[in-house]
């Protein structure tokens, strides 16, 4: 699998609560993203946006608009905790003692 495979694809579903939901993938664009363009929040929705960067020769800089996220506390939170863990485990010293 290369590391820019869309893995959640339609079709497959995600366990809410005790209920399970289809999954529909829509067919947006993965982009990379390198930029925070807004981190705030107000009356309890969190909004962030994401942008792509890009250098061209002697232009000046642009920064595209790659994706706008609102969500509530509670999925903030998880965010956070999923990238904390995502996080970790890539700063993880690799046990060469248990490598091939």
């Amino acid at each position: 699998m290369s590391d820019n495979e869309v893995v959640v694809k339609s079709g497959r579903k995600i366990a809410m609560g005790s209920d399970w939901w289809d999954i529909r993938d829509n067919g947006e664009t993965v982009r990379y993203v390198d930029v925070v363009t807004e981190a705030r929040h107000h009356h309890g929705v969190f909004y962030l946006s994401l942008g792509s960067a890009f250098i061209d020769a002697n232009n000046a800089g642009v920064v595209d608009i790659a994706a706008r996220l609102r969500m509530d506390i509670g999925t903030a939170q998880q965010l956070r905790q999923l990238l904390s863990d995502m996080i970790d485990q890539a700063l993880k010293p690799v046990d060469r003692d248990k490598a091939n």
